[in-house]
């Protein structure tokens, strides 16, 4: 039977239990559940370490189809948070969302600042007023950024006359690139308000130019400007990660010479040939492994060009998979005070069975080996009680 317990800390493992029945890992405990964080830590450190000198870093997550690497790629944001780091992520689909439309990834990266714990429907136009308010020894670097000095400027001015919270939205809405406003539309707004404030020629324009010719320039001279805003912010520099890279070769052939060629410049700049000043940014590629060589070779020959700069996800060992079921078994009986050893047999039947059912894909054999295994548990020694009556002791 189950003990009853009334720790504080029995809400927050019945809901990480109860995310793992879904087959997810939340961020809170995933230094817990990942076999090799360890691992992952140290790269990611030293990553970090690099930017916060205002290096950017170029970098490969690589591996079998399967493997993990989109979890590699979510343990190193976790790690980039907790370091001071605010991170962005997207995943490409090779057709809307893709390096050959970066008006479009834009969007989406600026979209998930939410998922580094920000508290705002504006984080973005919150950003700029921190980093006008903290003015840090950052800041005077801002200048070498137009657009970024542009929206500088008009949050400092809707500030000082009383109305940054009721135009926050169209700033807002403009620097995410989104089709809900046009530059000329905020522009006239702007315009409108302030012309009797003392402030004269304010205007925005979006991040990304519309220009073939200019865009992929503006993709990374925004990103490396907002890495810069955010130190300018007090948090270190700014990790952004792009997932699934192999569909861009597969989904839209016809579109990879154009995203070859916003690898090229990102590389550029990457490599301090591109007249954009340096700044505390990383940027994470994750792809297949291609030709039986590690990671892809576009992304070697432009982003990580270095042997450091590439982390390859390996297969789990036998050993690891039982490992895990170890922790998930511990973690268990923590939450619901059981008293009971972990089964190894039981452990490697359920591993064997789950490869027999899902042989080509390791990432979904690992989510049904903790789908299942919290099943057979949950079976054993009855369903799981409400989470009141687990802190009420009834």
């Amino acid at each position: 039977m189950r003990k009853m317990i009334k720790e504080d800390k029995t809400f927050i493992k019945l809901r990480v239990l109860e995310s793992l029945r879904f087959g997810l890992v939340p961020e809170y405990y995933i230094d817990k559940l990942t076999i090799g964080f360890e691992r992952i830590e140290e790269v990611t450190k030293k990553i970090l370490k690099k930017c916060e000198s205002f290096l950017p870093v170029g970098f490969q997550v690589c591996g079998e189809y399967g493997c993990g690497k989109s979890h590699t790629l979510s343990v190193m944001r976790y790690i980039a948070r907790k370091e001071g780091f605010i991170t962005l992520k997207a995943e490409v689909d090779g057709e809307s969302i893709s390096l050959a439309n970066p008006l479009k990834l834009m969007n989406v990266l600026l979209l998930s600042i939410q998922d580094n714990g920000i508290y705002s429907d504006y984080p973005w136009t919150s950003l700029f007023l921190k980093a006008l308010l903290l003015k840090n020894s950052n800041f005077g670097k801002l200048k070498n950024f137009d657009t970024i000095q542009r929206y500088l400027n008009v949050t400092s001015a809707l500030a000082d006359t009383n109305l940054l919270e009721e135009y926050s939205h169209f700033v807002e809405s403009l620097f995410l690139c989104s089709d809900e406003v046009s530059a000329t539309d905020v522009n006239k707004m702007l315009a409108n308000v302030l012309r009797y404030s003392g402030y004269y020629d304010l205007k925005l324009k979006t991040p990304i130019s519309r220009k073939v010719d200019e865009r992929y320039l503006d993709f990374i001279e925004t990103l490396a400007g907002i890495a810069i805003l955010v130190s300018a912010a007090g948090y270190k520099g700014l990790m952004v990660t792009i997932d699934e890279y192999e569909v861009e070769r597969i989904k839209n052939p016809s579109n990879y010479k154009i995203v070859q060629d916003a690898l090229r410049i990102i590389g550029r700049y990457l490599n301090g040939n591109i007249n954009i000043p340096k700044s505390p940014l990383c940027i994470v590629f994750a792809a297949i492994n291609q030709g039986g060589e590690k990671g892809d070779p576009d992304i070697t020959r432009y982003i990580s060009t270095t042997h450091e700069s590439i982390f390859e996800v390996s297969k789990w060992a036998d050993y690891q998979k039982i490992e895990l079921l170890k922790k998930l078994h511990s973690l268990y009986c923590e939450t619901y005070q059981l008293r009971t050893e972990f089964s190894l047999n039981t452990g490697e039947n359920l591993t064997k069975l789950i490869e027999s059912k899902l042989p080509d894909n390791e990432s979904r054999q690992i989510r049904s080996v903790i789908k299942w295994y919290l099943s057979l548990m949950d079976m054993k020694y009855g369903p799981p009680q409400k989470v009141g009556d687990l802190q009420n002791g009834q």
